[in-house]
Protein backbone atom coordinates (compact mmCIF):
# COMPACT_ATOMS: atom_id res chain seq x y z
CA UNK A 1 0.00 0.00 0.00
CA UNK A 2 0.90 3.60 -0.47
CA UNK A 3 1.50 4.08 2.81
CA UNK A 4 3.51 3.70 5.84
CA UNK A 5 3.33 0.88 8.39
CA UNK A 6 4.36 2.17 11.23
CA UNK A 7 2.14 3.23 12.98
CA UNK A 8 -0.87 1.87 11.79
CA UNK A 9 -3.39 4.82 11.37
CA UNK A 10 -6.09 2.18 11.21
CA UNK A 11 -5.16 0.79 14.73
CA UNK A 12 -4.57 4.51 15.91
CA UNK A 13 -8.42 5.54 14.96
CA UNK A 14 -9.96 2.95 15.59
CA UNK A 15 -8.29 3.17 19.37
CA UNK A 16 -9.30 6.71 19.11
CA UNK A 17 -12.66 6.14 18.47
CA UNK A 18 -13.14 3.59 21.23
CA UNK A 19 -12.19 5.73 24.18
CA UNK A 20 -14.35 8.55 22.43
CA UNK A 21 -17.47 6.44 22.52
CA UNK A 22 -16.45 4.89 25.93
CA UNK A 23 -16.33 8.71 27.75
CA UNK A 24 -19.79 9.61 25.26
CA UNK A 25 -21.42 6.53 26.06
CA UNK A 26 -20.48 6.27 29.31
CA UNK A 27 -20.37 2.71 29.32
CA UNK A 28 -17.25 0.19 29.17
CA UNK A 29 -19.02 -2.63 28.64
CA UNK A 30 -22.39 -3.63 25.82
CA UNK A 31 -22.68 -6.50 23.72
CA UNK A 32 -22.40 -6.18 19.76
CA UNK A 33 -22.63 -10.02 17.66
CA UNK A 34 -22.48 -9.81 13.90
CA UNK A 35 -22.73 -13.55 12.26
CA UNK A 36 -21.69 -13.76 8.29
CA UNK A 37 -23.38 -16.65 7.29
CA UNK A 38 -21.98 -19.16 4.87
CA UNK A 39 -20.56 -17.64 1.42
CA UNK A 40 -21.75 -14.71 2.05
CA UNK A 41 -18.50 -12.47 1.94
CA UNK A 42 -18.61 -9.16 0.25
CA UNK A 43 -15.44 -10.05 -1.45
CA UNK A 44 -15.87 -13.81 -2.68
CA UNK A 45 -19.42 -14.20 -2.02
CA UNK A 46 -20.40 -17.78 -2.61
CA UNK A 47 -17.01 -18.93 -1.24
CA UNK A 48 -16.33 -17.84 2.15
CA UNK A 49 -16.69 -18.38 4.85
CA UNK A 50 -17.25 -21.66 4.11
CA UNK A 51 -19.76 -21.95 7.61
CA UNK A 52 -21.10 -19.17 9.57
CA UNK A 53 -19.06 -17.48 11.89
CA UNK A 54 -20.50 -15.00 14.37
CA UNK A 55 -17.85 -12.42 15.80
CA UNK A 56 -18.79 -10.94 18.94
CA UNK A 57 -17.40 -7.63 20.82
CA UNK A 58 -18.24 -6.83 24.62
CA UNK A 59 -16.80 -3.44 24.47
CA UNK A 60 -14.92 -0.59 22.04
CA UNK A 61 -11.99 -1.14 22.99
CA UNK A 62 -12.29 -4.81 22.27
CA UNK A 63 -14.11 -3.84 19.17
CA UNK A 64 -10.66 -1.66 18.26
CA UNK A 65 -8.41 -4.65 19.52
CA UNK A 66 -9.89 -6.79 16.43
CA UNK A 67 -9.99 -3.95 13.83
CA UNK A 68 -5.94 -3.57 14.51
CA UNK A 69 -4.90 -7.00 14.34
CA UNK A 70 -7.21 -7.47 11.21
CA UNK A 71 -4.22 -5.20 9.80
CA UNK A 72 -1.91 -7.83 11.15
CA UNK A 73 -3.92 -10.72 9.01
CA UNK A 74 -4.29 -8.74 6.15
CA UNK A 75 -0.40 -8.39 6.46
CA UNK A 76 -0.59 -4.62 6.20
CA UNK A 77 1.25 -3.77 9.59
CA UNK A 78 2.99 -5.90 11.40
CA UNK A 79 2.74 -6.16 15.12
CA UNK A 80 4.73 -3.39 16.89
CA UNK A 81 3.42 -1.19 14.00
CA UNK A 82 -0.55 -1.89 15.35
CA UNK A 83 0.28 -2.26 19.33
CA UNK A 84 1.77 1.01 19.45
CA UNK A 85 -0.70 2.83 17.28
CA UNK A 86 -3.35 1.36 19.45
CA UNK A 87 -1.79 2.89 22.57
CA UNK A 88 -1.62 6.18 20.77
CA UNK A 89 -4.92 6.30 19.65
CA UNK A 90 -6.52 5.63 23.19
CA UNK A 91 -4.31 8.57 24.10
CA UNK A 92 -5.21 10.68 21.57
CA UNK A 93 -9.23 9.38 22.20
CA UNK A 94 -8.72 10.10 25.95
CA UNK A 95 -7.27 13.74 25.37
CA UNK A 96 -10.22 14.28 23.30
CA UNK A 97 -13.12 13.50 24.92
CA UNK A 98 -11.47 15.30 27.90
CA UNK A 99 -11.12 18.36 25.96
CA UNK A 100 -15.12 17.93 24.51
CA UNK A 101 -16.04 17.56 28.14
CA UNK A 102 -15.08 21.33 28.72
CA UNK A 103 -16.64 22.39 26.15
CA UNK A 104 -20.12 20.22 27.24
CA UNK A 105 -19.89 21.53 30.42
CA UNK A 106 -18.56 25.54 29.52
CA UNK A 107 -15.32 25.01 30.88
CA UNK A 108 -13.40 25.22 27.76
CA UNK A 109 -9.96 28.22 27.24
CA UNK A 110 -7.99 28.74 24.71
CA UNK A 111 -4.12 28.23 24.54
CA UNK A 112 -2.20 30.37 22.96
Amino acid sequence: PPYAEYASGHSTFSMAAAEVLTGFTGRGNFELKVTIGAGESKVEPGAVPAKAITLAWSNFRYAAEQAGLSREYAGVNFERGDKDARVAGSSVGKNAWAKAVTYFNGTATSTP
